[in-house]
């Protein structure tokens, strides 16, 4: 029997050329996969972060994953109905951060003048105070409209809300 011609380097080198490649694409495919793996049991231990309330800082007792459980229709009239408080809540956070800003240039103030810190504090707190109270406001209105089904859906992401991430429920 005849024997086979010795392979000569020439004949093995590009397939030497293709075979690197392949690994390195095998190795970053690899990579690839284990930081998707990575990110799902990432996302399976670590619960995500607790739901921003329905678009309105001081509105903070719809949870915005409510807002998944009715259809698109309901959605729209109810979101409709915090669109109408939206102008006093813009009214009332400028007039925090002009308070704000107030307040730094009483701080800086040279000599300190104690008195017109706390006053300043104090008309903070109020318009705070009142902004909380047009929140109230906004969910009285916001839960009123709600069907009996509707309630027991918010009451069932309120519940999820509370107990997330802090333990058993009740601690």
């Amino acid at each position: 029997m005849s024997e086979a011609p010795p392979a000569t380097a020439d004949s093995t080198a590009p397939l030497s050329r293709v075979s690197i490649w392949w690994k390195i694409l095998l190795v970053a495919s690899l990579a690839l996969n284990l930081l998707f793996i990575g990110g799902g049991v990432a996302r399976f231990f670590f619960h995500e972060p607790p739901g921003r309330m329905a678009g309105l800082s001081e509105m903070q007792l719809i949870p915005r994953k409510f807002f998944s459980d009715v259809d698109a229709e309901r959605r729209r009239e109810l979101s409709a109905m915090f669109r109408n408080f939206r102008g006093d809540f813009r009214e009332g956070r400028a007039e925090r951060k002009r308070l704000a800003a107030e307040l730094a240039s009483a701080l800086a103030a040279t000599p300190y003048d104690e008195a017109k810190v706390r006053a300043v504090v104090a008309q903070i707190s109020a318009t705070s105070s009142g902004l909380i109270d047009r929140g109230g406001n906004a969910a009285i209105t916001f839960i009123a409209a709600l069907t009996p089904e509707e309630r027991g859906k918010l009451a069932k992401r309120i519940l999820e809300r509370v107990n997330r991430g802090s333990g058993p429920p009740g601690d």
